[in-house]
């Protein structure tokens, strides 16, 4: 591949020196060789640190910060700041990528002329020690999205899986990233913000190929905890994009059936941990039945 253009990736570490070692391993053999791996340190007390500084001594495109901990937010938009390469991608620490992750999506980005190039993701259970495949390479296809027909597939995909949803398996025109970052403080950090990225885009191609394997079935992970905290922060998220998706004329009936299945599973996982009872659980049956109301 003729080019010497740099892509910034951005991995927030935090606990996962279990799995630090592997996800490294898949980025600094990647196909696409200009690369600057940005590593964020977000104040982790285990062992990553070590193994940070291992890859960055024998990899010269690694940059190493460490900062006090402040969330995966803080951690990805201290990356953000840092980088320097025309574009961007992120990668969880405890996921690993394909050897062609980055050469797939800045080849199609170019093709295209887009955006965002976004590709999908499989499965990997570690409660289970089991590979969930949902992505074969017979389900190969390239798509273009262009306007305003972006923000209409973004719902649609998001009923077949999280490939738009979540803030991976996709490159960015960093300049995409001008005047917005992740939200502090908040949980399901990449609803608040990956619609406003896509908002900005112009063209969006989703290459329907397994680049990213994500790992699930881990206990301590936020995607498995259901707090009080995180029901309201998705709700305030949904909300959020809902209001302004209407001031912007678009149809919002596949929006509001992601936010309605939402709110069902929501109120099933506060049922599962007693919380019945909680000003929160009567605020999810309210907007579930004023979002029924609009069926």
């Amino acid at each position: 591949m003729e080019t010497n253009e740099v892509v910034s990736i951005i991995i927030p570490i935090y606990n996962v020196e279990a799995y630090l070692r592997q996800c490294l391993e898949t980025v600094i053999y990647q196909t696409y060789p200009h690369l600057e791996i940005i590593l964020v340190n977000d104040g982790s007390p285990d062992q990553s640190e070590e193994i940070c500084k291992e890859f960055f001594r024998k990899d010269a495109r690694i940059r190493y910060v460490r900062q006090e901990n402040g969330g995966l937010s803080a951690a990805r938009n201290t990356g953000i700041e840092l980088a320097t390469g025309d574009y961007l991608t992120f990668i969880d620490p405890d996921d690993w990528v394909t050897e062609d992750y980055v050469e797939v999506l800045y080849r199609q980005l170019q093709k295209y002329n887009a955006d965002v190039s976004v590709a999908n993701y499989n499965l990997y259970d570690d409660s289970s020690s089991k590979y969930l495949i949902k992505v074969t390479d017979d389900d190969y296809s390239e798509t273009l999205y262009e306007g305003r027909e972006i923000m209409d597939h973004d719902a649609i995909q998001e009923t077949r899986d999280m490939a738009w949803a979540c803030a991976m398996m996709k490159l960015y025109k960093r300049s995409l990233f001008e005047g917005l970052r992740f939200p502090v403080g908040k949980n399901v950090e990449d609803n608040f913000l990956m619609y406003k990225l896509f908002l900005k885009a112009h063209r969006v191609v989703h290459t329907e190929k397994c680049i990213y394997w994500y790992r699930v079935g881990r206990a301590d992970t936020l995607s498995q905890v259901w707090t009080e905290k995180r029901v309201v922060d998705e709700m305030e998220a949904k909300q959020e994009k809902l209001a302004l998706l209407g001031m912007l004329g678009y149809d919002l009936t596949w929006h509001r059936y992601i936010y309605k299945t939402r709110l069902k599973r929501a109120l099933e996982k506060l049922e599962e941990a007693g919380l019945q009872g909680t000003e929160t659980y009567e605020r999810v049956v309210t907007n579930l039945r004023f979002i029924e109301t609009m069926d």
